[in-house]
């Protein structure tokens, strides 16, 4: 009975599916301003940053132009095999500079120290829907995975030395300490509930770190005894994780520097494959190496259909109309850490798909809504977002 629960809230929460009829003469367009996310908006082609985002969403077009359809798609999906000419799938991700930013320029260069690095990440996702999870407060420790048969080394004295700094592209695994609601809804929260978000712990997250710091190769294990209701929360956070992992150029780069990244991912709530652009930029760089970011996301539906979970083992195809996902974010990085000392993002989503078994020709449509928003911090902090 708990999992059944746990599993009915997350599903209600994470798919938000709210259906209206439209008229085919007064047809509304998707737009993620509408569900609220003009914090998290970033205007098409404003300015170098939007000209660049729309040249590297053209397939196979010249450098941007006034011209129709040198641009992203304009209902946010792509036409079949745009997606694949954008960015083949052999490629896990591709970086374009854009500027270089001011002297005096440094080449940032990630350098992972080899100690378990321990974090909190407050988790909230929200939706259209009429009822939300709560923030969830994770706690985190990452570190590199070692090869087999690695075992720790003795010093002189017989005491175990120092870790070795990680090796150049690392292997990495992100583990689930704890799982609590960071904050209770009036009344607080159904036990059954806090037990079952309990039970995560243990879950964990496998990735790669490329030498240039991109994140790919996720792969996401439930810890035994987990709902698989619960999933879904799991890939919002892995999400978040990725978002704030900031793929680094190879070259010097000062204050002011901007380039864009293009990688592709899952959306969580309705398996929709995406492309994601993420534009970052270096807001500050200390003395001691610490550098600031602030990034820019978009992210567009790479197929024209939809996949929704109705309930256990019910997965329904259905086509997917029009798409818009826009993001904001800041990062606190330094090389020896294997994820932002502090981060936060708002990522905003918006898709409008034809309702599951509706008849040919019928004008009825179904709007997807959700909103993910992730926080790195120190592990002793309680803030919620």
């Amino acid at each position: 009975m708990r999992g059944r629960f746990a599993r009915t809230l997350v599903m209600v929460s994470l798919l938000g599916l709210v259906a209206g009829c439209e008229e085919e003469n007064k047809k509304e367009s998707v737009s993620v301003s509408d569900a609220g996310a003009e914090d998290a908006s970033l205007a098409p082609n404003a300015g170098r940053l939007g000209a660049a985002l729309a040249s590297a969403v053209a397939v196979g077009g010249p450098p941007p132009t006034p011209k129709a359809g040198d641009g992203p798609p304009e209902n946010g999906v792509f036409a079949p095999g745009a997606g694949e000419a954008a960015l083949p799938k052999a490629m896990n991700y591709k970086t374009e500079m854009l500027t270089d930013g001011s002297e005096p320029r440094v080449l940032l260069t990630s350098k992972p120290d080899g100690k378990e690095q321990k974090t909190s990440v407050l988790l909230s996702v929200r939706t259209g829907g009429p009822q939300g999870l709560p923030t969830i407060d994770f706690g985190m420790s990452f570190k590199i995975e070692k090869a087999k048969g690695d075992k720790p080394k003795k010093d002189a004295a017989g005491a175990e030395a120092a870790p070795a700094p990680a090796p150049v592209g690392s292997a990495v695994i992100a583990k689930v300490t704890s799982a609590v609601p960071a904050s209770m809804s009036p009344g607080g929260l159904p036990k059954e509930l806090i037990e079952e978000f309990g039970k995560l712990k243990g879950s964990e997250i496998r990735y790669q770190l490329s030498p240039t710091n991109a994140f790919s190769g996720l792969t996401i294990q439930m810890a035994k005894g987990v709902d698989a209701g619960l999933a879904p929360i799991l890939d919002a956070l892995a999400e978040t994780v990725a978002l704030l992992t900031p793929p680094l150029p190879e070259k010097p780069v000062g204050v002011g520097a901007t380039w864009m990244v293009a990688d592709r991912f899952v959306w969580t709530g309705a398996k929709i494959p995406v492309l994601r652009y993420r534009v970052f930029k270096v807001e500050k760089i200390e003395a001691n190496g610490t550098v600031s970011f602030s990034v820019d996301s978009r992210q567009y539906a790479e197929e024209g259909t939809v996949k929704l979970t109705m309930g256990p083992g019910q997965e329904v195809s259905t086509p997917l109309d029009a798409f818009e996902s826009a993001g904001k974010g800041t990062i606190v990085w330094d090389a020896a850490g294997l994820v932002p000392r502090e981060g936060e993002i708002r990522q905003k989503l918006v898709a409008q798909v034809v309702p599951p078994g509706a008849p040919p020709g019928n004008q009825q449509r179904a709007v997807l809504q959700s909103e993910l928003v992730g926080r790195f911090q120190a592990p002793t902090a309680a803030a919620a977002p």
